[in-house]
């Protein structure tokens, strides 16, 4: 058997990649549980510079598995809301500990991101998209709601009104319009793609692990605290960094007219 998701680690830089394309890499108990076990590991690995999650087969991720909801249903194992609650709270979970490491995060997007797929592609630092890549916030097609945080990522993205319509719509996204409305930063051929995204992994970690968490923290706050807030943890997060062995590292090369160990060009 193969396994539902893969995950190889390359020089501090870690892949993850969604390996069922035949059930179109949709949530399954196998891939949840898979993901459940490498976000724990990643989340402990003291040497991880960068994570980047991709799907196989030129799908990324179908979203939930409607066959097996469908069963539960059948089944009356779907009978109360308190199931379904316990079930959303266990894959949001491992969703958090990927979205919250504190190092960088590329999502490369090869073909379909619909539903909580799309929710999984946005909880990317950073989002690639191939040039057949899709993305779909389909639940309103089921009469569901978005989740695995689309209803934060999304609004933050591309406006409130413009998520609203994406949410009770359910349209289909080109790539070509995903990066449009700022969801994509780039979009690639496909054969290009996860080289694009492993290149972007390894300029990123070339930066300071400490100042990019602080950044990361703070800036997922940005839209949600005021402007004296935002001034306060930068202070603080600024005294940190700035007493640092990479900052003292750093300002030496350059008065040493040495090159910078970040440099992204």
């Amino acid at each position: 058997m193969t396994d539902p998701v893969t995950l190889t680690i390359t020089d501090g830089i870690a892949v993850i990649t969604l390996n069922q394309p035949d059930r179109r890499n949709a949530l399954t108990v196998a891939v949840k549980e898979s993901l459940a076990r490498i976000s724990a590991q990643l989340a402990q690995d003291e040497m991880l510079k960068a994570v980047i999650l991709t799907g196989s087969g030129g799908v990324f991720c179908a979203g939930g598995d409607l066959k097996k909801m469908l069963e539960r249903h059948a089944s009356g194992e779907a009978a109360g809301a308190e199931d379904q609650l316990a079930r959303m709270r266990e894959t949001q979970t491992w969703f958090r500990t990927l979205r919250d490491l504190s190092v960088p995060v590329v999502t490369a997007v090869d073909g379909p991101a619909f539903g909580a797929g799309f929710g999984l592609a946005l909880l990317g630092d950073f989002v690639l998209a191939s040039e057949r890549a899709q993305f779909c916030a389909s639940f309103a097609k089921v009469g569901a709601v978005p989740d695995l945080g689309l209803m934060w990522s999304l609004p933050r993205v591309v406006g409130l009104q413009r998520a609203r319509e994406l949410f009770n719509t359910a349209r289909t996204l080109s790539a070509e319009e995903a990066c449009h409305l700022g969801i994509a930063l780039e979009v690639h051929p496909s054969h290009a793609l996860l080289p694009r995204a492993m290149d972007m992994a390894g300029q990123m970690a070339q930066a300071s692990p400490l100042a990019f968490r602080l950044t990361k923290q703070i800036s997922a706050r940005a839209m949600e605290c005021d402007s004296d807030t935002i001034l306060e943890l930068e202070a603080q997060a600024q005294a940190v960094c700035l007493t640092s062995n990479y900052h003292r590292n750093a300002i030496s090369r350059f008065a040493e007219k040495k090159p910078p160990r970040f440099n992204v060009e």
